[in-house]
Formats: structure tokens, C-alpha cells, sequence
């Protein structure tokens, strides 16, 4: 192993002049916000930015596309139900892991490159190792225990929501999740209070992993004494960096509900769109239906790119604020010849002190 190379000084920003450099770093290129939606995506993003185009059956509905073949006479589940079941597990489990597996990779590519001043690590993404990658997602997956007990929790009364917005529902003008939000709107809270809280110290948890090392559980118990410590720090990292992706979000989806909308009622028109062409006896009557859906398809395309480019660049934006926050912690500045991967390069001791997010001499 060589040996390790003498730490350079850590230049020292104030909590602004983090953002400033997060938010510099989401907009500094292609490869960024790429990285950064290669791990959004498979995450859940996929599934937030396509739900305005999705729509829910009614009960009705999922009892004629089921048919008899789900429920037998005497009111147990058949064997093709328990067949989908496992079907749908099975995908479910497959799709988690390569969630984590791009999720874990596109971390440590983001501490890379949001840390690297030199720029150097924009030209190569290095595959790290492979006990990196299993600690990283060991982290993800105990901190989404607190989540999965919240949603256990409010399982029943968000189902019982919308069981009753499906049979019975309250107001047909509005759609399906933002009614059922509605109706159990403390069980709604609840889940997003906890998976915030759980998100924000997975995020600064995985940071202190790939900067440190030091295990999973020291990684955990940092990342919560580093929350205690610089409460101001992390708040504000938490508060602007999650509402510009909440602003972002909000204004994609409002956007590929609008396109989705356009092309929906262009599909269902059954009235002519008549236009007449041409002079005399050169015109011609022709229906424009054709082209209106095709326009409609085009704002759906372009709604979609927009969004999947805001989200890439506030998750960009997003990370490097909590790697810059870390870093900051850590009092750590990564350069080329300092590369995250390997903790001897880096010369990070595990006993570093952290300096508290309430320093006066520090804004």
C-alpha cells in the first residue's frame, strides 16, 4: 500500500458559500446532473415523474381485468394471483438492487467530482470497490427501516383513503393521490417527516463512509453527532437544497400533467377540426385532429426533457451540498492526487474533529 500522502489544507467556506459551490457544481457540466440522474431515476424519480400520466383503475376496472382469475368462488386467492404476486415481488426485489447498486455508485462519483477541485475527476468515473459499494448500501438499507415501520404504520389509513376515493369518490375533479393526501393527510406527514429524516442522515452517513470509512455503524453514529453539532449547517443544507428539488418536482409534474392533459383530450376529441386550404378550386377540406395530437406529443416530450433536467441538476446540486457539508465536517478537500476511493490517498484520519455548525468565527 503506498504510503499516505500529506492531507493539503482544507479552504474553509461559509455555510452560503457551500451552497454557491453546490449549486455551481450542478450547473458545471453534462457529466454532473447525468451521474446525478443515473442514481435519481431508479431510485423512485422514474416512478414520481411518470405518475401525472398514470391512471388508477376503479375497482370495477380491476375486477374485469382480473376476472374470476384472482379470487375463486370460495373467496381465496387462485394460484395465478399468488403466481403475480411472487411475479411482481420478484421484480420489485431486482429493481432494488440495481436501484442500489447505481444509487451507491452515483454517491461516490458525486463526492468525487463535487470535491475535486482540480476538475480532473470529470474526465474518469473509477469503479470503486466492491466492500465500498456493499457498506454504502448496508447504510441506505438500515436507515429505510424507520421508513418501512412508518409506512407499516400508515399503510392502513392511506389505503382505507383510497379504497373510499375509488368506491366513493369525494370530488372527481381532482386527482386520485391529491384526494386520498387529503383524507389522511396525518398518516401523509408522518411518512414524509420520517423519510426526510432518515434520507438526510443516509446522505450524510454514505459521505462520511466514502470520506472516512470507518464501518457502518461508526458512519451512522457520525453522521448523527454531526447533525448535533452543526444543527444550523445541516438544516440549512436540508432546507434549501430539498426545496429546490421540491420546487423543481412540483414544477415538472405540473408540466407533464398540462402536456399529458393536452394529448388526452386531443386523442378523445370526436369533433372535426375542419380547416380549408387552398384557393377556389384548389381547396381542400382537411381534419387537423392529427396534428393537434402530434403537437400535444411534442409538449409531452418537451415536458419531460424539461424535468428530467431540472431534477438532474437539483440532484446534482442536492449532493454536493451535503458532500461540501461533510467535507466542511471532516475538514477535507479532495485534488487529483487525492482520490476518494482509496483512504490512504486521502490520508483522512478517523479522529478528525468537527467544528460546531454554531461557530461564530465561521458564518
Amino acid at each position: 500500500m503506498t504510503e499516505p500522502a500529506e492531507r493539503p489544507p482544507a479552504r474553509r467556506r461559509s455555510r452560503t458559500g457551500r451552497l454557491r459551490q453546490a449549486l455551481a457544481f450542478g450547473l458545471s457540466g453534462r457529466q454532473p446532473p447525468l451521474v446525478a440522474l443515473t442514481g435519481f431515476l431508479p431510485r423512485g424519480g422514474i416512478a414520481l415523474l411518470a405518475s401525472p400520466a398514470i391512471v388508477f383503475p376503479s375497482v370495477i376496472g380491476i375486477a374485469e381485468i382480473t376476472g374470476v382469475r384472482a379470487i375463486s368462488i370460495a373467496g381465496q386467492p387462485t394460484p395465478w394471483l399468488v403466481e403475480v404476486a411472487l411475479a411482481a415481488a420478484l421484480g420489485a426485489a431486482v429493481w432494488l438492487m440495481v436501484a442500489s447498486l447505481l444509487g451507491a455508485l452515483a454517491d461516490v462519483w458525486l463526492v468525487e467530482m463535487a470535491l475535486d477541485e482540480t476538475g480532473a475527476s470529470h474526465t474518469r468515473l473509477e469503479l470503486p470497490g466492491r466492500s465500498t459499494v456493499l457498506r454504502l448500501i448496508a447504510i441506505r438499507v438500515v436507515c429505510a427501516v424507520p421508513l418501512a415501520v412508518a409506512l407499516a404504520w400508515a399503510g392502513s389509513r392511506i389505503f382505507e383513503a383510497t379504497y373510499n376515493e375509488l368506491t366513493t369518490p369525494t370530488n372527481l375533479t381532482q386527482p386520485l393521490p391529491l384526494r386520498v393526501v387529503f383524507a389522511a393527510t396525518d398518516a401523509v406527514v408522518v411518512v414524509i417527516v420520517v423519510w426526510l429524516a432518515t434520507e438526510t442522515l443516509a446522505a450524510i452517513a454514505v459521505r462520511r463512509q466514502i470520506l472516512a470509512c470507518g464501518g457502518i455503524w461508526r458512519s451512522l453514529a457520525g453522521a448523527v453527532q454531526q447533525i448535533v453539532r452543526r444543527p444550523l449547517s445541516t438544516c440549512l443544507a436540508i432546507v434549501v437544497s430539498y426545496g429546490a428539488s421540491v420546487v423543481a418536482t412540483v414544477v415538472a409534474l405540473a408540466a407533464i400533467t398540462t402536456a399529458f392533459d393536452w394529448c388526452r383530450i386531443a386523442a378523445r376529441d370526436s369533433e372535426p377540426l375542419a380547416l380549408r386550404i387552398g384557393v377556389g378550386g384548389l381547396a381542400a377540406t382537411r381534419d387537423f385532429r392529427p396534428v393537434v395530437f402530434a403537437l400535444a406529443a411534442v409538449a409531452l416530450a418537451l415536458a419531460w426533457a424539461a424535468a428530467l433536467a431540472l431534477s438532474a441538476v437539483t440532484s446534482a446540486w442536492r449532493s454536493a451540498a451535503f458532500s461540501q457539508e461533510v467535507a466542511d465536517a471532516l475538514a477535507v478537500r479532495v485534488t487529483a492526487s487525492h482520490n476518494v476511493h482509496d483512504r490512504a490517498r486521502l490520508a483522512i484520519s478517523g479522529t478528525t474533529d468537527e467544528r460546531s455548525g454554531i461557530d461564530p468565527t465561521h458564518d
